[in-house]
């Protein structure tokens, strides 16, 4: 049964163990920069300023063509407009009834004046029926009557319904010349794109640094810890040989207590490195977008399989000024003030539009008063030429020249000082090599002491102190050669990125 049960268990303890194999990430250099460039939030908005600068470009190639708007509009007025007073439209509308009251008081006064001396034929006639029927008459004529009907015509033209009133214009609008304004914005969109790729250029370059940075640093800890390690069991190991010299009383207590003090720092120091090493690869997945507690392990950290690179090429002055992005994105930028010079020069120069518009209303007046809609078309063009601003313009056009002035010694400065950068990584590259030299020389010559300080310490020549510094050598020249190390590895990679062939190689 107790078989059984230790084959069960062992059983589950190869799974287990297969499934943390399967489950632990193996990640390249290559892919942690991979990854970091696809999920790095820089390096999308970078890619969002690029996709923005190519809009910008086709919005500013659209002021070459003509822009055509629509305008409508509605309104209701609670007053009609009345050209004339009540009164005299009053007049109008009845002018025929008037004209007949007034024919017939003219007729009734001339027969008065007529017969102003036979007052008896005068009231004869003014009191007959047939005076009194023909006066009566008059208004009731069919031509009076012809006349009220003009007048009320006139009378509703006159007085046209103004209540509500729709209108409507269609403008197009095409810039025959603005003083080379829009070539110029179009350049300066064009250069605005330029600057947003050589900008992602630049955080490219930036995330590889960063990624590698942290990529090595775990190196380098994997590396001290695994040293570390062989340090701390070689103290276990020499504080069990110690406990037995006490015991046979060939060492002091003295001997023990060093011992142990030591064993104690080193577990302590085993400590921080696991600590370290853990952050240290939560920073990495960080960076290349994994979660923080996966569990990954990198190719390289195995330090000894790991090549150094050996730096060989020379880079000339030209062709750091052409692939650094730092020193494109500023040479755009003194372009792009130089075609600002332009752009505050146009300001005061004249300026001529081709302007056509077709206009529609509802009442319209193009045929008497109507209830429709009716429109009409006109075309001209507008120019408009600057005469005196008190020297605006001129102190505008210095400024921009200043500015493009400015920014051209910022790129003559940056230049000079990225070949010192440049300088400087070449001394730093000969200085980690030769340290890398030197450690490792170092190292072999701590080995062979720690093993000879250790036969002698196992065959009872040699105190536990000597032994201790053999070990303590040891553990700092194979510490020192790991720095060596990467320290040749990254000032390699600073390099490349200072002559801008980070990418380019890699």
């Amino acid at each position: 049964m107790k078989k059984i049960i230790r084959k069960i268990a062992l059983a589950f303890c190869v799974i287990a163990a297969c499934y943390s194999v399967e489950a632990q990430t193996v990640l390249t250099l290559q892919e942690c920069r991979n990854m970091a460039l696809e999920g790095n939030k820089n390096m999308q908005i970078s890619q969002e300023n690029v996709k923005m600068a190519e809009y910008d470009r086709k919005i500013a190639r659209a002021n070459y063509f003509p822009k055509i708007s629509a305008t409508g509009t509605y309104m209701y007025n609670s007053k009609e407009i009345q050209l004339l007073s009540d009164d005299k439209l009053n007049s109008i509308g009845n002018a025929g009834t008037l004209a007949a009251q007034g024919l017939g008081g003219n007729i009734t006064q001339t027969v008065t004046d007529i017969f102003q001396y036979a007052p008896d034929i005068q009231q004869l006639i003014l009191q007959s029926d047939w005076f009194k029927n023909f006066i009566q008459g008059l208004p009731n004529a069919e031509l009076f009557q012809s006349i009220d009907a003009v007048g009320q015509e006139i009378v509703d033209a006159l007085s046209p319904d103004t209540r509500n009133i729709a209108a409507g214009i269609i403008t197009l609008e095409e810039p025959l010349y603005v003083g080379g304004k829009i070539r110029a914005y179009n350049r300066i969109a064009s250069f605005a794109q330029d600057l947003a790729l050589s900008q992602l250029s630049t955080e490219q370059q930036e995330t590889i640094i960063t990624t590698d940075q942290a990529y090595w640093q775990i190196v380098s800890l994997a590396s001290k810890l695994k040293l570390t390690e062989s340090y701390v069991e070689l103290l276990r190991t020499m504080t069990d040989n110690v406990d037995k010299l006490v015991d046979e009383g060939m060492a002091t207590n003295a001997d023990r207590l060093s011992i142990k003090v030591k064993l104690n720092e080193g577990e302590m120091t085993l400590l921080k490195v696991q600590n370290g090493l853990t952050l240290s690869k939560m920073l990495l997945c960080q960076r290349v977008g994994l979660p923080l507690d996966s569990d990954i392990k990198l190719a390289d950290e195995d330090l000894e399989d790991v090549e150094v690179p050996v730096y060989q090429q020379e880079y000339d002055e030209e062709f750091i000024m052409e692939h650094r992005p730092e020193l494109h994105s500023l040479d755009i930028a003194t372009q792009i003030y130089d075609k600002k010079v332009n752009i505050a020069r146009s300001e005061y120069l004249p300026t001529v539009a081709l302007v056509g518009n077709y206009i529609v209303s509802n009442p319209s007046l193009f045929n008497g008063f109507e209830k429709e809609f009716r429109g009409m078309f006109n075309i001209g063009v507008v120019a408009r030429i600057p005469i005196f601003h008190f020297c605006e313009g001129a102190n505008k056009i210095r400024k921009a020249k200043s500015e493009a002035a400015i920014q051209r010694m910022k790129l003559d400065d940056t230049k000079e000082l990225i070949m010192l950068q440049v300088s400087q990584y070449k001394n730093n590259i000969k200085e980690a090599e030769s340290r890398l030299t030197m450690t490792t020389e170092k190292m072999s010559d701590a080995e062979e002491n720690l093993r000879m300080a250790t036969l002698g310490f196992n065959e009872g020549i040699v105190p536990s102190s000597t032994l201790n510094a053999a070990q303590t050598a040891w553990l700092q020249a194979h510490s020192d050669f790991i720095d060596a190390k990467i320290d040749v590895i990254m000032t390699n990679t600073y390099l490349k990125k200072a002559v801008g062939n980070l990418i380019q190689e890699d």
